[in-house]
């Protein structure tokens, strides 16, 4: 695995800084501040908070009036519940990121301060509560007697009923304040929300997809985690086709969709989300960051310890679910036809970077399976036998009856 120096997971790294600092003729206190990586969960954890209409979850406040996003410290953006900035001249890939994220929250602002309808324009920029839905993502499902299998480059293969995407997993049962993974960042495509093509009855819907990245799952209990909804049930059927974005910590919570102000904000088919999925030892607070950047707002929430087997930090996902439960099983999944993953990776809290496109044993390559626990219906996309699309992106597809019809039993 690659690895990165985040110089800021505690503050002996500040010291090196420091150190380093000395070393140069000239350095500004803005550039020094720029370079220095915060301890993430410590400052969202002392950050004041708002109360959602989740008993337990918690939303950060929106920046004030003058607040600027693209100058301001990595403590300030943490403060407000944002992705701290990257280092320009470490990291220029991850700062081109979150330059471009944070210059549309910064956009967004701007207008809502210039404009007379202040307080509902700054709503429209600021996800501030979260509504509980009656589905769940839930941790993986395996299929009952499956055998892993090795591929040519030495990742392994899985099927599951309900996920598909890529895994990085390690072996551990409770949380190392060195290799538990406590970050993972993506950026994906909403997918348009359909049914498989055909004439299809509507008893065998609604069909629904879900896209997201998060910590642990694939081998515990718990999943923290934050996506991007299709759902459909519309057309012939009478019912409805929504998107929304969500944060969720399974068991604790099920899906809670995002709300700006009274109502959902606002997404659509093809919009570019940004979701940071931050993790912490065992029972403590969690955090999720969730953007859409296309329509301009992002919100990041605390979840606070209900109920589970408490975060381990044994895996880092990139997963297309179809949630639970449609009576004993999943929903049907959307025909989303093709999706792609974008600049993704994760941390552990040692700084060792991870990419979906890493090879090794402890990369899972995961298919999921209809509820005959037999036909593939959604996996990753491979050219070759060299590993996934890229090292920070892959595709998706779905196939057979979730893309032509015919999954139900």
């Amino acid at each position: 695995m690659q690895n990165r120096n985040r110089q800021s997971l505690n503050w002996r790294s500040l010291n090196r800084a420091v150190v380093a600092a000395a070393t140069v003729v000239v350095v500004s206190f803005s550039t020094l501040a720029s370079a220095q990586r915060e301890d993430a969960h410590a400052i969202f954890a002392a950050a004041p908070k708002v109360n959602t209409s989740v008993a337990g979850v918690h939303a950060f406040p929106d920046t004030p009036s003058g607040f600027n996003i693209m100058t301001a410290s990595n403590r300030e953006l943490l403060t407000y519940g944002l992705p701290q900035r990257p280092d320009k001249a470490t990291d220029a890939h991850g700062y081109d990121r979150w330059e471009k994220a944070m210059s549309a929250l910064q956009s967004c602002n701007q207008h809502a301060q210039s404009n007379a309808k202040t307080t509902s324009s700054a709503q429209a920029c600021h996800g501030n509560d979260v509504k509980a839905m009656p589905f769940s993502s839930r941790n993986a499902q395996a299929v009952p007697g499956q055998t892993e299998k090795l591929n040519g480059e030495g990742t392994r293969s899985v099927s599951f009923y309900n996920w598909s995407g890529i895994a990085q997993t390690n072996a551990l049962k409770s949380w190392n304040n060195k290799t538990s993974f406590d970050e993972v960042v993506s950026v994906w495509n909403v997918p348009v929300a359909n049914h498989p093509f055909g004439n299809l009855p509507c008893s065998e819907g609604p069909w629904w997809e879900v896209t997201w990245n998060g910590i642990d799952g694939f081998s515990n209990g718990d999943v923290v985690q934050g996506g991007s909804s299709s759902y459909w049930d519309g057309g012939g059927c009478g019912g409805a086709i929504s998107y929304f974005g969500w944060v969720e910590w399974y068991p604790s919570y099920p899906i809670l969709a995002i709300y700006c102000g009274s109502s959902p904000c606002p997404v659509g088919p093809g919009d570019d989300f940004e979701v940071v999925t931050f993790a912490a030892p065992g029972t403590s607070e969690q955090f999720v960051f969730v953007e859409d950047v296309t329509q301009q707002w992002s919100g990041t929430f605390g979840l606070t310890y209900v109920t589970g087997p408490g975060v381990v930090g044994s895996s880092a996902e990139y997963i297309v679910e179809r949630p639970c439960c449609n009576g004993s099983n999943e929903y049907p999944l959307g025909n989303y036809v093709w999706e792609f993953f974008d600049d993704s990776f994760a941390y552990d809290v040692a700084g060792t970077l991870f990419f979906p496109g890493n090879t090794g044993l402890k990369t899972y390559i995961i298919s999921m399976v209809a509820d005959d626990g037999a036909t593939t219906i959604s996996y990753p996309v491979f050219y070759g036998t060299g590993g996934n699309q890229g090292k920070y992106s892959f595709w998706m597809s779905d196939a057979n009856c979730a893309y032509s019809g015919g999954c139900t039993p």
